[in-house]
Parts: structure tokens; C-alpha cells; sequence
């Protein structure tokens, strides 16, 4: 499917963002999701020294540039920050000549403008509470982190079971000890592997997908669990 392909008549394109940061100022991640016509579009970046709140515009900016510039849009995100701006502080700010009530230079004022006249009129601004359930919220947010920590996101839900990962059926535990990772049928197995091992670290998986985040965020390539065996 094309990623320029215009929204039936009345419909808006689905939007989700995240952006991460780790120190702030330091390492960032962004994060965009767009749903249309049943299908998910994933794509995000990385930038060596940012700040969360730029990461969070830059998101957005990038998924509205990703989108045919007169399609309608409802982009969601958990940025209080940035829905404020979009819906509240953005006129005044341009009123003032972009300095702040407290006659402050607006922060970050080059992503705003830019996304002043990405959005236009047509953006429908949603906020979502974080780490709420919200699956698509929930994802960016995973993909977010990933860049911000130099990893490469793991696969979508789905992708692994395409990639052809030898998986039994049903719930599977993973441990991670020493370095040496291995899948377990039952949570016996792993609780006896693991216990009182300093460092030790477990997780259960109800399929590939699972599976394969989980090794991304322990900080594992993609095809550790390629030919992964039982314990």
C-alpha cells in the first residue's frame, strides 16, 4: 500500500507518536504509527543529544510530512505538552512574536513552526494517557525507547511468527542467565533456573511477538531466539 494514498472521503488517517529521551538532555527516540485502510505504517529516529519534549515534536512532525499534506488527521499522543501547544499556547505565542506571557523565548521554536504549518487546520489533536493500554500508544512508545537506547525496535506484533521463529503454541517463559537465553513450556522450569541467580531475568511470553520485544528490551538481537530450545 502506498504511504501517500489519500483517506476515503470522510475518513481521517490515525495517528499515534512517542518520544523518549534518557537523561534529558541526551539520547532520543522518536516514534510514529499511522493506521489507514486496516493496515500499520511503523517508522521512527534517533538523535545523539535531544531532549523528551523535542523528541515528542519531532514525532509528530515527521508522521504529519509521512501523509498527503490535505489529508485529515487524528494524531494521538500521551504529550500533554505537545497537545497544549497545538490547541492553546500556539496562537499567543505567535501573537507575541513567539515569546512566551512571561516574555521568554518560546523552546523549541523551530519544531513548532514547522509543525504549524505541517498540521494546518486539518489535525484533530488527541490526548491518551500513557502506559494506559492503549495498544498503539503503547507500541510507539516501545519503538520510542528503542532508538533512544541505539537498539533496533523489535519486529511488530505478527512479524516474528513471519519470520519464521520456531515457537510452540500457548504461553512460553524466557529467561536471561549469565547471557545464555532459553525458553521454558512451564513457569517451574524457569522459576528453577532463575532463582537466586543475581541478574538473573525472566519474562512470560504469550507468542512471537512477545518473545521478540522481550529480547529487544534485554538488549538481545532479533535472531537470539533462532533455534531457541527449551530448558
Amino acid at each position: 500500500m502506498s504511504t501517500k494514498a489519500a483517506p476515503r472521503e470522510g475518513e481521517r488517517i490515525q495517528i499515534y507518536t512517542d518520544g523518549a529521551c534518557s537523561g534529558n538532555p541526551g539520547p532520543g527516540g522518536w516514534a510514529a504509527l499511522i493506521v489507514r485502510d486496516g493496515a500499520v505504517e511503523e517508522f521512527g529516529g534517533r538523535e545523539a543529544r535531544t531532549t523528551n519534549n523535542r523528541m515528542e515534536l519531532r514525532a509528530a512532525l515527521e508522521a504529519l510530512r509521512r501523509v498527503p499534506p490535505d489529508a485529515p488527521v487524528e494524531l494521538h499522543t500521551d504529550s500533554q505538552y505537545l497537545v497544549n501547544g497545538m490547541t492553546s499556547w500556539l496562537r499567543g505565542w505567535k501573537r507575541r512574536g513567539w515569546l512566551t506571557v512571561e516574555g521568554q523565548p518560546v523552546e523549541n521554536r523551530d519544531l513548532w513552526e514547522a509543525l504549524d504549518a505541517a498540521a494546518g487546520d486539518r489535525v484533530r489533536w488527541a490526548y491518551v494517557r500513557g502506559h494506559a493500554g492503549d495498544r498503539h500508544n503503547e507500541r510507539a512508545n516501545l519503538i520510542a525507547q528503542a532508538y533512544a537506547a541505539g537498539r533496533t525496535p523489535p519486529p511488530a506484533p505478527g512479524a516474528a511468527d513471519e519470520a519464521g521463529i520456531d515457537r510452540p503454541p500457548g504461553p512460553s517463559y524466557l529467561s536471561l542467565v549469565n547471557g545464555e537465553l532459553r525458553r521454558h513450556a512451564t513457569w517451574e522450569e524457569c522459576r528453577t533456573r532463575v532463582h537466586g541467580v543475581s541478574g538473573a531475568r525472566f519474562k512470560k511470553c504469550m507468542s512471537a511477538a512477545d518473545e521478540a520485544a522481550t529480547v529487544a528490551a534485554w538488549g538481545l538481537p532479533p535472531d537470539a531466539l533462532r533455534g531457541l530450545k527449551g530448558s
